[in-house]
């Protein structure tokens, strides 16, 4: 699933450097807001993770699974561990659903420093479970290290590195020249042009069992300049809203959501359109006390309208 998903962080990660030039221009400094890094000390979290998958060729999957994320002290190098750890797989039908999740660096400043190795945490046992040969073994864990790493990185990116520092003015339509990759065909990708268009309102409620109106949401759209899923033909939609403390960049819930239509017919015969729409939440409850029970009353946000299309 996680490559499916990834195209998007690079909207993200591009997002947060252009915001800045685009908002700067047009706003005075005190209209903007400043998203700042600030975990405390022992950040413990416990998340509900969610994907849901439809396509026009295999239907819906949906997988889900629960686990806590703790952020830990501060080592002799100024960097902390964000440790996953009591995983409880609720619905799996993706294979990449019940690998391990690896264990992610942070420096000082909020950015993702990479991954402890494999052989220093639970992945290992993964691993070495597996009936393979040493050679076979080797392949699979630098291929299963790097896609972890990615994964780590993206996740991390998608919730703080690619937020914190950035100036935005609240209530703000942004609209950003750039590109995207299109699917041309079932495994093939053309880069064209594409707008992000990005907006920050201020003073929402962080979630159903914290409806104090403290946080920030960001929404960020990407399309092909000129379409929407209503236009013929090929077509990708890649969506992030994120709900967040903007003094700290606690996330409180994450979800993207991508559409693609894809021609799977050669180029010199009749189109043959297949539409696909991948969604990724997760849904964070912050603090000890929040191991077990509340869980349960902050639910995954509805499917947007697209996805009954």
């Amino acid at each position: 699933m996680a490559s499916l998903l990834r195209p998007w962080l690079a909207v993200v990660v591009l997002s947060a450097g252009a915001s800045g030039c685009a908002t700067l221009g047009g706003a005075r400094d005190k209209d903007l807001v400043s998203l700042r890094y600030g975990w405390p000390e022992q950040a413990s979290m416990r998340v509900l993770h969610t994907v849901d998958v439809r396509t026009d060729w295999s239907g819906r999957q949906k997988a889900q699974r629960r686990f806590t994320m703790l952020l830990g002290p501060v080592d002799a190098e100024g960097q902390r561990r964000l440790v996953i750890r009591d995983v409880e797989i609720i619905e799996a039908p993706f294979p990449a659903f019940v690998e391990p999740l690896a264990t992610a660096i942070i420096d000082a400043q909020g950015d993702f420093q990479g991954i402890d190795p494999l052989e220093d945490s639970r992945s290992q046992a993964f691993l070495d479970a597996l009936p393979l040969s040493p050679r076979k073994k080797a392949q699979v864990t630098a291929g299963l290290t790097a896609g972890l790493e990615r994964d780590a990185r993206d996740k991390w990116n998608q919730w703080v590195g690619s937020w914190h520092g950035a100036r935005l003015k609240p209530g703000k339509l942004e609209v950003i020249e750039m590109t995207m990759d299109v699917g041309s065909g079932r495994k093939s990708t053309q880069a064209v042009p594409a707008e992000e268009r990005q907006r920050l309102d201020m003073g929402v409620p962080c979630s159903d069992a914290d409806p104090e109106p403290r946080c920030a949401r960001l929404h960020v759209v990407r399309e092909p300049v000129g379409q929407t899923d209503d236009t013929p033909g090929r077509f990708a939609r890649v969506e992030l809203e994120l709900v967040t403390d903007p003094t700290t960049l606690l996330p409180h819930s994450s979800r993207i959501l991508r559409m693609d239509r894809v021609d799977w017919n050669a180029p010199d015969g009749e189109p043959d359109f297949h539409e696909s729409v991948h969604v990724e939440q997760h849904t964070f409850i912050h603090g000890a006390d929040t191991m077990a029970g509340p869980m349960a009353r902050v639910l995954p946000r509805q499917p947007s309208p697209t996805l009954e299309k």
